[in-house]
């Protein structure tokens, strides 16, 4: 949880008694069970069509990804056991690709081909 979730759920906390619920259930009074449920009903009141809860997720994964966390820190904080799972959440952005592409180009100095045509010349040149 961020400072700033953090700091909504307070305030929201401070506004009920001990005994109540930050979060509860229209039809029942108590406490929500299904909190995929109460997405569903949240993304109607809000108008929003064609998100599932998994795009919730999808999305953290691949801004941690954006953001240079490594694999098994995106996959403790996504709750998976398996990093195998989270890469199912994390997707490559355009912006990554081509930063990666950007970062392998080579420059006019100092960098030599990786290629077997470079490894013989430069070893036909040193005999």
């Amino acid at each position: 949880m961020n400072p700033e979730v953090r700091e909504i759920m307070l305030r929201l906390r401070r506004s009920k008694s001990d005994n109540d619920h930050v979060f509860v259930s229209p039809k029942t009074g108590g406490r929500l069970t299904d909190v995929k449920r109460a997405f569903h009903g949240a993304r109607a009141a809000a108008k929003i069509h064609g998100l599932v809860w998994h795009d919730l997720r999808t999305t953290f994964g691949t801004r941690l990804g954006e953001a240079r966390f490594d694999a098994v820190t995106i996959m403790a904080l996504m709750g998976h056991s398996n990093v195998r799972t989270t890469q199912r959440y994390v997707r490559a952005t355009e912006r990554n690709k081509r930063e990666a592409v950007q970062a392998a180009m080579l420059s006019s100095r100092g960098h030599n081909l990786a290629t077997r045509v470079n490894a013989i010349t430069q070893s036909s040149a040193v005999a």
